[in-house]
């Protein structure tokens, strides 16, 4: 019986220092990782807005500064996917590469050698950059969804009334603001002029940064503490869709604050704005009621 036991510790104890990695240090660096790729990402996407509107954004210091982050962002989302089994890890891991990497070299060697309108570099470049920017949140929502709930439940489990009350409180308290500072923005209602200083997409682009961040930790608690699958699905949905919402809606007021936005896509930029809000805080409500409803009862 002693000798069963013993194996038995010995085995837990291993699984908890997998890979020599210490667990709870396992959200911990996911976590991390992500703040840098969240980071990163969006410099990398205020950049290429730029470039269309400042011609100093077209100069070899900030083809430096777009390739600094494009790596930091490819790397961060490798770090982020390695928690992954190894088939889906490897797809990340060269996608990753494949659109930052690319955008790094181009943003350097394009300003040292310009490239003519007529090759098909160019061309195949400016793909990139969009799926950088546009296509790739998708990939790294469904990253988080997939890890943090595994990375955290690997952990000690922590108390369910307390687990999801901080970040979900954070979360929401972000959505409101962002919603308040939407209205006026796009003249919603009926609303007395604000003053000619006042931009609203400086507390949008914090606010949804902060929300997004938080969403990540309320995903991975509440996940950990769901009582069925059933709210584990609820709370992987809706999680996925605050994380893409977030991430779009930082972007795009980054992009507007640098770029003017606006008078770059038109009606489009309208389109995106409202439709992130709106999917954030649908997403946002979802995620903190599954993780409410979702906790264990107390015998």
């Amino acid at each position: 019986m002693d000798a069963s036991t013993s194996l038995d510790d010995s085995t837990k104890l291993k699984e908890t220092t997998a890979g020599g990695t210490p667990t709870p240090m396992r959200f911990t660096v996911v976590a991390l990782a992500f703040v840098v790729h969240f980071v990163a990402w969006v410099g990398y996407c205020a950049f290429m807005f730029a470039k269309s509107e400042y011609y100093s954004a077209q100069s070899l210091p900030a083809g430096i500064a777009m390739s600094t982050l494009a790596c930091l962002a490819g790397a961060a989302a490798i770090v982020i996917a390695r928690e992954l089994s190894p088939i889906p890890r490897s797809i990340i891991t060269v996608l990753s590469i494949a659109i930052f990497g690319i955008s790094a070299v181009t943003e350097v060697v394009g300003h040292v050698e310009q490239p003519s309108p007529e090759m098909l570099a160019l061309t195949v470049t400016e793909v990139v950059l969009l799926i950088g920017a546009f296509v790739f949140p998708l990939v790294i929502a469904g990253i988080l969804v997939a890890v943090v709930g595994k990375t955290a439940a690997a952990g000690k489990t922590v108390a369910a009334d307390r687990a999801t009350t901080g970040p979900g409180i954070v979360l929401l308290a972000c959505v409101v603001i962002v919603f308040l500072c939407h209205v006026p923005m796009f003249q919603v209602f009926e609303l007395t002029e604000l003053p000619s200083w006042y931009r609203s997409e400086w507390p949008i682009a914090l606010s949804s940064a902060v929300a997004t961040v938080a969403a990540v930790f309320l995903l991975a608690r509440a996940q950990v503490n769901a009582s069925s699958p059933g709210w584990s699905l609820a709370i992987r949905a809706s999680g996925f869709i605050t994380l893409v919402c977030g991430m779009y809606l930082c972007n795009l007021a980054t992009g507007q604050i640098v770029a003017f936005l606006p008078l770059a896509l038109g009606e489009l930029t309208r389109v995106l704005w409202q439709g992130a809000v709106l999917g954030l805080f649908i997403g946002a409500v979802a995620l903190f009621v599954s993780a409410a409803a979702a906790k264990p009862r107390r015998s």
